[in-house]
């Protein structure tokens, strides 16, 4: 029997690929660390991947700095940005062990908490430190655990990135599924992660004041943590101190919705936010065309 042509072209095409790159991620340390420079490399000096919007996300959003700081901040986002890419990739074969090792979640038990009373939790966070280590959140708790995404419009990297994020047991949403299937499913509360730095669409999005600029910002995750009276937490993910894995906090926003003033939940999010990125800007995804996008 003939196979159907896409599952011929994903066993030929895909397939392969994703071996290659599961066994690189299975590469010792060293060898990883010379593929990480070598992307660092090619980045930021040969290929200069969207270095002019760094440049001016980074001028606008300090405008106190020097030229050569801001450069130095340049270089200091592309080596964790190399370094990111790499740690994601490694996120294909790592075990949990290793895996808890390198990610420490300081208070899960405030999701615990918020659980055992019932109530959903929207946990909001920022393109910022390694925002896919909390891959590993369901092995903390006792709940389900949802990512909302959106699908890229590349079929091998959505592959790549679903088996990145569910392997320790995340479920993936697609952004266009959340808000029908968080409203059936209020009678069995879960954790809902959402990236909410993201360019908003004109419909739903909020303006605040955020690095020295008028932003705006998705209400996405606002709108629906109104809808099913959430709890909504923030989560920060920070660089340990001698630099060999991530720290994870959870901050709460909000336990009481209704109390809050419109698009309050956004502004604060992004009030955490901006304070994670001003203790260590070079963690924050400076490749955003976050601002062109609202000139236009």
């Amino acid at each position: 029997m003939k196979l159907p042509e896409k599952i011929r072209y994903r066993r030929l095409v895909y397939e392969p690929l994703f071996a290659m790159l599961y066994f690189i991620s299975l590469l010792p340390t060293w060898m990883l660390r010379s593929i990480q420079h070598l992307i660092y490399w090619t980045l930021c000096n040969m290929m200069r991947y969207r270095y002019d919007v760094v440049v001016q996300n980074l001028s606008r959003s300090f405008p106190k700095r020097s030229y050569r700081h801001i450069q130095a901040m340049t270089r200091a986002f592309y080596c964790h940005f190399s370094e990111l890419l790499v740690e994601t990739l490694q996120l294909l074969s790592i075990t949990e062990e290793q895996h808890r090792k390198k990610v420490h979640l300081h208070n899960p038990e405030v999701l615990e908490h918020c659980h055992q009373q019932g109530r959903n939790i929207i946990i909001v966070m920022g393109h910022y430190g390694n925002w896919e280590c909390l891959n590993i959140l369901p092995r903390y708790v006792s709940f389900d655990v949802y990512a909302v995404y959106k699908p890229t419009p590349y079929t091998f990297l959505n592959r790549v990135l679903y088996r990145i994020r569910s392997r320790f047991g995340i479920r993936l949403l697609a952004t266009n599924e959340t808000a029908r299937f968080m409203l059936s499913n209020r009678h069995r509360p879960g954790a809902y992660v959402f990236i909410a730095d993201q360019s908003p669409v004109i419909r739903a999005r909020c303006k605040t004041d955020f690095l020295h600029q008028p932003t705006a910002l998705p209400t996405g995750a606002e709108q629906l943590a109104r809808s099913t009276d959430a709890v909504v937490l923030y989560a920060s993910v920070r660089k340990r101190s001698k630099g060999d894995g991530w720290n994870v906090y959870f901050s709460l926003i909000t336990e009481e919705t209704a109390d809050v003033e419109s698009y309050d939940i956004t502004r604060t999010f992004a009030w955490y936010l901006e304070h994670d990125i001003l203790h260590a800007p070079e963690y924050w995804l400076w490749t955003h065309r976050q601002w062109e996008r609202e000139e236009c």
